[in-house]
């Protein structure tokens, strides 16, 4: 990895020193880009594409790093109002970035960004220190929440909503997006739900329906999931999650084409008796 790194062209008119556990960039300017994500990345894949995956991982790190974010370092007011909490992989390089970042399942991450009429970029660390943690995540949340998509579909349970590019990173404030879109206001079984892409949500609340008829959601989520992953051109996750007040976002399947292929936990295993045994 390190080898890969010191050849790789996207440091081509940079002078950089690799060392154990980061690259550093001491011209045209000075960056810290480190291997944590990059390692996990190269861990599940087979090492004839790993020269591909390390160019591609820092330009995407550099990209990230050396945008003209100028207009952050004004007024916190005014940041605010331009601040989303929002979904991004963690192969994006977004955590390279943002220390704070949390990964929230395997693969996805949560982060603050600043819109722009014409781009959205990830918040840096200097960004959250210079306005304020709280501040930022509180304003985020509440922005977000305005991007729920006024139209949706609808059957059998499963909701499927689209629009803009925080209606995927609905699902971090998944209990009020079901109480505003079905007037429930507890879900003591939790939900299953997909982030497909970017601008696609898609949600079902475990209710009273029986193991069957929530196996048969799942297959439905994870199919429409796969689909909508496939076509999509800002992906984001091709899996069903599980979503609990007690354990937030569990992963349990994905529909391979043919039918789901699952993955439970003890406590999803659970709700599914549960499930069976009251209403099945």
């Amino acid at each position: 990895m390190r080898h890969l790194a010191r050849r790789s062209p996207a440091f081509i008119g940079m002078r950089i020193v690799v060392h154990e556990d980061h690259v550093e960039v001491t011209q045209p300017e000075s960056l810290e880009l480190g291997f944590e994500t990059l390692s996990a990345t190269l861990a599940r894949t087979p090492a004839e594409d790993w020269p591909d995956l390390v160019d591609d991982h820092f330009r995407r790190v550099l990209t990230l790093a050396t945008t003209d974010t100028s207009d952050l370092e004004g007024p916190t007011e005014s940041v605010l109002q331009h601040t989303y909490v929002r979904l991004a992989t963690t192969d994006s390089g977004v955590a390279e970035v943002a220390s704070y970042a949390e990964e929230i399942v395997p693969g996805l991450l949560w982060t603050l960004a600043f819109d722009r009429p014409e781009s959205i970029s990830v918040m840096k660390d200097e960004d959250v220190r210079r306005h304020g943690f709280e501040e930022l995540w509180n304003a985020g949340l509440r922005n977000l929440s305005q991007e729920l998509p006024d139209r949706f579909m609808e059957a059998g349970g499963v909701h499927y909503l689209q629009g803009s590019d925080y209606v995927g990173s609905l699902a971090l404030i998944l209990p009020w997006v079901v109480e505003t879109v079905t007037g429930l206001t507890e879900m003591p079984h939790g939900a299953l739900v997909a982030m497909p892409a970017r601008d696609q949500f898609l949600f079902y609340v475990i209710g009273n329906e029986g193991t069957e008829g929530v196996l048969a959601a799942m297959e439905e989520i994870g199919r429409l999931a796969a689909e909508c992953y496939s076509e999509s051109a800002y992906q984001l996750s091709s899996r069903v999650y599980w979503w609990s007040a007690s354990n937030g976002f569990e992963t349990v399947g994905h529909h391979n084409g043919t039918g789901m292929t699952t993955y439970y936990s003890d406590d999803f295993e659970n709700v599914l008796f549960d499930v069976g045994v009251r209403f099945g």
